[in-house]
């Protein structure tokens, strides 16, 4: 009788604490709205704007079934059969913000042939493990008497007697990568003298906290289903899906806010619409050349200099287009053959981004403001 009364109260404790962190994924929803909206329902969709609806809206849709496993009464046959239901749909939520965290990488990176190669890999082996761990090691908790919550807990498998620990050291592991290869390379762009963008340090801060923050939360899940009472293993399973979510989508929409910051709205007479291009800040580093998201918006030329292989990075080409007045503006860090849409597109890689790059040893001049289009465009 003592353990019946000890097994009822340890499930009304996790009804509340899982009505507890739902709230907290509402509050976070409803106070984003206004941020949603103009940084992006306003804008076209792209694979960015994709990622944000599966990590913001998907995850809704997923945890209006958590609450049906948790506060619905449940047959033990049909909590037999759906037992697997619930993580492998949560599975789409994990590859969706892993997918966020692979697009910035690859954009900081300069969109380089060989981190994609490494991020799609990584994902890939990511999925898989993903996909495996419901299939093999997840099973229902037996209640004392039918019908009552569904509860999902682990069980021996091929794989072994606790794989059931690799669904949350599986993203665990992705972001740890993740995190080291973004702060690499803020040390790599500080020791080339270059130092870091207001966007490049909200990228590298924004990181760290959703890094220490769900890693944290991820530990308590594997040590939770370590110990062997089976009654509170998932006890922390639904607050990491949310709480995934949303620093997720924070960290999508501080991105864009602060992108926002550096760029001005402007009218293209040529195109007859309302254009963006980035304001140029040579205050934040020592010797910075950003160039816009819009190659093709740049001060008046008088020269155009051939663009060179940037041996230092690997990534790419430089060119540059000097303006009457001495200011530099840099028009693109493109790939070879890259062209200037697929170049467009990097707008959507970190938050509509620019980018940034530096000359050693010069100090050019802050570009001055913007005019339309010049007729022909170089492609560098």
């Amino acid at each position: 009788m003592a353990d019946v009364t000890r097994f009822w109260n340890i499930v009304d404790a996790e009804k509340i604490y899982i009505a507890c962190t739902t709230s907290i994924l509402i509050w976070d929803w409803l106070s984003c709205l206004p941020q949603e909206r103009k940084h992006i329902w306003a804008r076209d969709w792209s694979h960015m704007k994709f990622l944000y609806f599966m990590v913001r809206y998907y995850t809704l849709v997923v945890l209006v079934v958590t609450d049906a496993w948790f506060f619905s009464e449940w047959s033990e046959a049909a909590c037999a059969r759906y037992v697997r239901v619930l993580p492998g749909i949560a599975v789409l939520i994990d590859l969706s913000i892993e997918s966020v965290l692979a697009v910035r990488i690859y954009a900081i990176y300069g969109r380089d042939k060989r981190m994609a190669a490494f991020l799609i890999t990584m994902l890939t082996g990511f999925l898989g493990v993903m996909i495996a761990v419901p299939i093999l090691a997840f099973d229902f908790t037996r209640l004392p008497s039918w019908p009552g919550p569904c509860m999902v807990t682990g069980k021996e498998s091929i794989a072994g007697p606790k794989f059931i620990i690799a669904f949350y050291a599986a993203p665990m592991t992705c972001d740890i990568v993740m995190t080291i290869l973004t702060v690499y390379r803020l040390i790599d762009q500080n020791r080339r003298g270059g130092g870091a963008s207001s966007l490049m340090n909200r990228v590298v801060r924004d990181g760290l906290l959703y890094f220490f923050a769900i890693t944290s939360l991820n530990l308590i899940n594997v040590v939770f289903f370590i110990q062997s009472d089976q009654l509170i293993q998932a006890f922390n399973a639904p607050m990491s899906i949310q709480l995934s979510s949303v620093l997720c989508c924070r960290l999508i929409l501080n991105l864009r806010a602060e992108n926002d910051n550096n760029t001005i709205r402007k009218f293209s007479q040529s195109r007859g619409r309302f254009v963006t291009d980035v304001i140029h800040d040579a205050s934040i580093v020592a010797h910075p050349i950003r160039f816009s998201a819009n190659p093709s918006l740049l001060t008046r030329p008088v020269q155009v200099y051939p663009a060179h292989p940037d041996r230092r990075s690997g990534i790419g080409a430089r060119g540059m287009s000097m303006s009457v007045d001495g200011s530099v503006t840099m028009t693109s860090m493109m790939e070879p053959g890259m062209s200037l849409s697929q170049f467009r597109d990097d707008e959507e890689m970190i938050g509509d981004t620019e980018m940034q790059s530096q000359v050693d040893g010069e100090s050019w001049k802050e570009e001055s403001s913007p005019v339309d289009e010049v007729p022909e465009l170089h492609h560098v």
